[in-house]
């Protein structure tokens, strides 16, 4: 069933299939690539166009679509720092307070948070230094569906040594640091991000295909499953190399990476932040330039602002965020006036270091600068 403001081929209204989108498609899903289906979405102003190719659910052999659900990964960021600087803009909260101020209770002899103060800003731009507790799951890791406590993956971050100890002097990406953001949050509201995100975001803006779950790991609705290598957790599973992971619980991410919701609807949430719906003009452009050199992230992506990547692309830079979730990898680019747009799609992550998606970089690269035919 088509939803609101979407046609019933499983589009929105007014999109048109572009050859050349779908040419860059085909060629994500194409073998030998793991890659099961994979959709982008592009926007000119108001032309809306897209390419869409391979599965959505292999066991169903339900077609790809660029309407359909999916976790977005670390896209979520934007919207948590979005929320941030919201409580910035209403004198609640300032960039330079620290978190040892604001969050007393987790600093304890010896835990990361005992040494230099680290700040709002530098949780923001990811220059605390503060170790990602991702990198440390693995021996916590029990089945796909575990509930993974906010307080546990805190201290997961907090318990190990810093990157670095002098926080704000480089760039090492960590997704500790949202976490924190979103205890900041609740402390400062005294409601939980989720319904800050819905009060503040998704209601103003119309998302209503985007949810913050934590505890809920079905995703509603017509969705993409979501497949990984996951010979590393589970080395029985049958067809290890692409195994539905779909139901890996949100709550392993929380407020650094949680988020279900649409192409559309990650569209329309970047333009509206870009043109200045979201937040007052000083504190988005402080957003977009209060950045620092990504020193040692994959291209195109040259500098890290407050909750936002800079990317440098072959038709100039482009705003917005990637995302990696469990089974699925997202980007998001944007020009600064949100007027062109490219939402990007797989659903194929590998738990394991294999290397950059070489045709999936490529087709978002070539469709956020390639006119549409």
């Amino acid at each position: 069933m088509a939803t609101a403001g979407q046609a019933g081929d499983g589009q929105t209204v007014g999109s048109r299939r572009d050859p050349a989108l779908q040419a860059l498609v085909d060629q994500v899903v194409a073998d030998p690539n793991p890659n099961p289906g994979a959709f982008l979405l592009a926007r000119r102003g108001p032309d809306d166009r897209f390419g869409a190719a391979g599965l959505a659910d292999r066991s169903a052999g339900t077609p790809m679509a660029a309407d359909l659900k999916f976790r977005a990964g670390s896209v979520t960021k934007t919207f948590t720092a979005t929320v941030v600087l919201q409580l910035v803009a209403e004198h609640r909260l300032r960039l330079d307070d620290t978190v040892q101020s604001l969050l007393p209770d987790q600093v304890r002899t010896g835990n990361a948070l005992s040494g230099a103060p680290i700040t709002v800003r530098q949780l923001l731009n990811h220059t605390s230094g503060l170790y990602d507790y991702i990198d440390g799951l693995l021996p916590h890791f029990r089945r796909l569906d575990q509930y993974w406590p906010r307080d546990q993956l805190i201290d997961i971050g907090l318990t190990q040594p810093r990157y670095f100890p002098t926080p704000g002097t480089r760039f090492r990406y960590s997704n500790t640091n949202y976490l924190l953001l979103d205890l900041i949050v609740e402390r400062i509201t005294d409601r939980d991000l989720r319904t800050n995100l819905e009060r503040r975001v998704f209601a103003p803006l119309g998302l209503r295909d985007t949810s913050y779950p934590l505890a809920r790991t079905a995703v509603d609705g017509a969705h993409v499953h979501g497949y990984a290598d996951v010979s590393l957790l589970l080395p029985n599973a049958p067809d290890s190399t692409r195994f539905d992971v779909t139901a890996f619980s949100p709550s392993e991410a929380g407020a650094s990476g949680a988020l279900v919701t649409t192409a559309a609807d990650i569209a329309r949430f970047y333009r509206a932040l870009l043109q200045g719906r979201l937040l007052p003009p000083g504190l988005l452009r402080r957003m977009l330039t209060d950045t620092v050199p990504t020193t040692g992230s994959p291209p195109p992506a040259v500098a890290y602002g407050l909750g936002v990547y800079v990317y440098a692309t072959s038709c100039g830079r482009a705003y917005g965020h990637g995302g990696s979730a469990p089974g699925y990898l997202t980007f998001a680019l944007n020009s600064r006036d949100g007027r062109d747009q490219l939402v990007a799609h797989t659903n194929w992550n590998s738990f394991t270091d294999t290397g950059i998606d070489e045709d999936f970089w490529a087709a978002f690269h070539q469709g956020y600068c390639g006119k549409p035919e």
